[in-house]
């Protein structure tokens, strides 16, 4: 496959657009290429994988009952998690986003949709000559 250059030349704004502009005071926003150099400039400031979170990023630690974690205890649970090795022997299992929960009541819900089509389709009275007469009977 070969690869296609395809460029775009944007057509000069019309004269009468500029004159429109130029009454109500119109200012012409960021383009995109603006809005990627300050992306790249953000970006080459600091590298988001070896930076240490900063003071005001990190959680903020409640003590509500006797027996849990404390600030120092949570710091020093994070420097052993952090210092571990992976455990590459495993397998990695991905769990769905849906709990099981969810599931029981999506599975309800179509099958009460499916019951509630049956029961429209068998109230539905096909075509009959015989409903007039069965009225005038009753009366």
């Amino acid at each position: 496959m070969s690869k296609r250059n395809i460029t775009y030349i944007k057509p000069d704004e019309p004269d009468f657009l500029k004159r429109m502009k130029a009454q109500i005071g119109y200012k012409e926003g960021p383009t995109v290429d603006d809005k990627r150099q300050r992306v790249q400039d953000l970006s080459d400031d600091s590298d988001d994988e070896d930076r240490e979170d900063r003071e005001d990023e990190k959680p903020q630690v409640v003590v509500v009952k006797h027996g849990d974690l404390t600030a120092e205890e949570a710091e020093k649970a994070i420097k052993e998690e952090q210092e571990k090795p992976a455990d590459l022997n495993q397998r990695v299992v991905f769990k769905s986003k849906k709990s099981k929960h969810a599931k029981n009541t999506d599975d309800t819900d179509v099958l009460d949709r499916k019951a509630k089509k049956k029961k429209d389709k068998e109230t539905k009275s096909k075509l009959s000559f015989d409903d007039d007469e069965e009225e005038n009977d009753d009366d």
